[in-house]
């Protein structure tokens, strides 16, 4: 499906090609994996019985938990049709395999072709991937693959020594990056001590993984607004999972993240498994359409975002993904209120005295968490505290301990040895759910 008629659907026409999306992963599901065989008796239906889409709720939830202790009884294909082999990070347990087939690959391309097209990438462009195309992971292979499809210039620089890249970008004159926020934050500070502008390589457009560059209201938060104050590109954020094989990007409204409505189905999800309204964080729960190997229904990510319906000023009906404001495993309970490390940083990021901080969180006592903000203030650190206080009671209605620490000490806690990026969040705590 192109990107014109994808700007052309309407909300009946997005529905009716979901459904028909639905029916043959419901069939297939069913037909080939051992786990999805008695779904039909859990949704009151005889075997190999439709389901309409709209009653998809009647259907249990899985999560990563679920899919790892039983990987085999989700394989839908033989061995023998596997042609790839992708992990997730690992960062909260054991990295999660996930089998590919020629489809699959062909359809994780499709979908990173109609995100890139979104962001209003074309043939003419020329695009820096600094991002990893190894150790199993999907993303550079994804977005590799896409713009491939979309016929740009791809400079597979990958995650090189940021004089390397800026050695690349002065060469060939990329238009657009796709990168990690802090990283291309990295970058343009390095370029700086070289004693060059950023704004001045030529780069329009920044594509942005894996971190959050907005705030829930839209707005850039602190990494979004640094970024498009030194290389005044425009900004475009993205949502990507491992297990869905997809992902979602902003088009030039800067509202979310499209669905591609015959990739996913996604519901947003409260503690109890309702969906919520519109416009309410909930967890990303996702159902994938098109997947051969490794169909997945009502897959709980981990993930919390809010969903939009409306439709979009780009002229598309589609869904669109709000900012990610944490993760389920690290979610904090503080102080009788619950937060994600997100809400923190927030504050933090906009107070203009602070220089650096790390989010420390630890097991406390009946089942609260101790957290702790370690952090370098410019100036006078007491003032700095107080007038600190003072904000995290207003936007979260707790505050945190605030610690003032050394400019040293706290690096080598955000980029301790191996890192693939820099940490402001630190998750110390050992309960189940918790990693460490």
């Amino acid at each position: 499906m192109s990107i014109t008629q994808e700007e052309r659907l309407t909300g009946d026409q997005i529905a009716r090609r979901q459904q028909k999306a639905w029916a043959k992963t419901w069939q297939h599901a069913q037909a080939r994996s051992p786990f999805y065989r008695g779904y039909p008796r859990l949704a009151g239906r005889a075997p190999r019985a439709p389901l309409p889409l709209e009653e998809i709720g009647r259907l249990p939830t899985i999560d990563k938990s679920v899919l790892s202790s039983h990987p085999e009884a989700f394989l839908c294909v033989p061995p023998a049709r596997v042609v790839d082999i992708v992990t997730t990070s690992g960062t909260a347990g054991e990295p999660l395999v996930c089998p590919l087939t020629e489809t699959d690959l062909q359809r994780l391309a499709q979908g990173e072709y109609h995100s890139f097209r979104g962001a209003g990438l074309t043939r003419a462009d020329t695009v820096l991937l600094a991002v990893t195309l190894d150790r199993c992971f999907i993303a550079g292979m994804a977005y590799f693959m896409g713009l491939r499809l979309l016929g740009c210039g791809i400079v597979r620089t990958g995650p090189a020594t940021p004089l390397l890249t800026l050695r690349m970008l002065e060469r060939v004159r990329a238009t657009a990056i796709v990168g990690v926020p802090s990283s291309l934050l990295l970058l343009a500070e390095k370029a700086a001590e070289a004693g060059l502008n950023p704004a001045s390589l030529g780069v329009r457009k920044l594509i942005c993984i894996g971190e959050p560059i907005r705030q829930p209201d839209w707005s850039l938060n602190r990494a979004g607004e640094l970024l498009a104050h030194h290389w005044q590109a425009r900004l475009y954020s993205t949502y990507g999972n491992t297990e869905l094989a997809a992902s979602l990007c902003e088009c030039e409204a800067g509202r979310g993240g499209h669905l591609h409505p015959e990739f996913l189905y996604l519901e947003a999800l409260d503690e109890r498994g309702r969906p919520v309204p519109d416009g309410q964080v909930g967890e990303l729960t996702a159902t994938t359409f098109g997947v051969e190997a490794m169909p997945l229904i009502r897959y709980r990510t981990g993930d919390f975002a809010a969903l939009y319906r409306q439709p979009c000023s780009c002229g598309r009906h589609t869904l669109r993904l709000g900012p990610i404001v944490g993760r389920a495993s690290q979610k904090l309970k503080l102080k009788g209120t619950t937060v994600f490390p997100s809400a923190l940083q927030a504050v933090l990021d906009s107070f203009p005295d602070l220089s650096t901080y790390v989010i420390l969180a630890r097991s406390g006592s009946s089942g609260a968490d101790a957290v702790e903000v370690r952090l370098v203030c410019r100036g006078s650190g007491n003032e700095a505290l107080r007038a600190l206080r003072e904000r995290f009671q207003g936007a979260v209605k707790v505050v945190p301990d605030l610690v003032l620490a050394a400019a040293a000490d706290l690096e080598a806690l955000q980029m301790p040895a191996g890192a693939r990026k820099r940490r402001y969040f630190v998750d110390l705590r050992q309960a189940p759910g918790h990693a460490a």
